[in-house]
């Protein structure tokens, strides 16, 4: 279809593989079939090294915060170099021989040294390496939208774990039944089901996820660009789900603890996983004065620490 059009068809072009790429031996393509299963075996060949790295680049990255490769996207002229090659092919060539399997290089990586420092800064590295392409610290992360979503409706004890087979079921607005009922509501963050579950739909994206940097259903996104924005707290100060979530924790704390600072600690354990710095609990007391029972201001209290960087961020 010269220019993609329908009606103007030009020569027919032979099946093959694309000459920029260059295979050494090309898979022999049987002219009855798609061709999709040579084309398989051909991407997955022990001497086609370019999807294990890809692969293991993208899991390095979610683990690390940056890919061994920054641009996981583009392994091309365009993109950046990787900034240990020898570790990179290490890796690759391990996890073909392994046979192409996740938990392995999950566990290799996590077990590293390199997965186990500490995020603290030190001065004399800073000055030598700025950007940690030398893994001397770990890298800080904010958590992802999802992630963010998952964590505030376990705290508040509600989160539901079941898969959900048919997310879009009865839902209409022309997606599941052909039903155009313009009043069903799509990806709806008040649901208790984790985010994956939640249906993604163009046009009905969560305002709320948006916010918190959701990737684009309409883009290849392999690295999502990470911001710290004042809109994101304000999002999850104000957001009504949020406040659902504060005051379904507030309920649950109110409910197993009585006293102030047990009550401080036991919200700071549930949300940040740690105890309550001394600090926190004299902030704690002057914000409380007077109001300890007030579930009001425990759903102030307790969005503020959703909205908190040690909440949203990985250290």
């Amino acid at each position: 279809h010269i220019r993609g059009e329908v009606r103007n068809l030009g020569p027919v072009i032979p099946r093959g593989f694309l000459t920029v790429l260059k295979p050494n031996e090309p898979y022999p393509l049987d002219t009855e079939t798609s061709g999709r299963a040579e084309l398989a075996e051909w991407l997955t060949d022990a001497n086609h090294p370019l999807v294990s790295r890809v692969f293991v680049n993208r899991v390095w990255m979610h683990f690390f915060g940056e890919g061994i490769v920054r641009t996981v996207d583009n392994f091309g002229k365009q993109g950046e170099k990787p900034s240990h090659p020898e570790l990179l092919d290490h890796l690759a060539k391990d996890f073909v021989e392994s046979g192409w399997h996740l938990k392995p290089l999950i566990r290799k990586l996590v077990l590293s040294r390199a997965y186990r420092r500490s995020s603290s800064r030190q001065s004399d590295s800073m000055l030598r390496d700025p950007e940690n392409r030398l893994l001397w610290r770990a890298n800080r992360r904010r958590l992802s939208a999802e992630s963010i979503r998952d964590s505030m409706i376990a705290c508040s004890g509600y989160l539901d774990s079941t898969a959900r087979v048919k997310p879009m079921s009865g839902r209409g607005v022309l997606v599941s039944s052909n039903n155009a009922d313009s009043s069903a509501k799509m990806n709806e963050t008040t649901e208790s089901c984790r985010s994956i579950y939640l249906p993604v739909v163009r046009g009905y994206l969560s305002d709320f996820l948006l916010a918190l940097d959701m990737a684009d259903p309409d883009l290849l996104v392999g690295k999502r660009p990470t911001t710290n924005v004042p809109s994101q707290a304000l999002a999850l100060i104000n957001s009504e789900e949020v406040n659902q979530w504060a005051a379904q924790t507030t309920s649950r704390v109110l409910d197993e603890v009585m006293s102030l600072d047990s009550r401080v600690e036991k919200v700071t354990r549930l949300l940040l996983q740690r105890y309550p710095r001394e600090q926190e609990i004299l902030l704690a007391r002057e914000f409380f004065r007077e109001r300890e029972e007030d579930p009001d201001a425990w759903n102030q209290y307790i969005s503020a620490v959703y909205a908190s960087s040690p909440f949203r961020f990985l250290d």
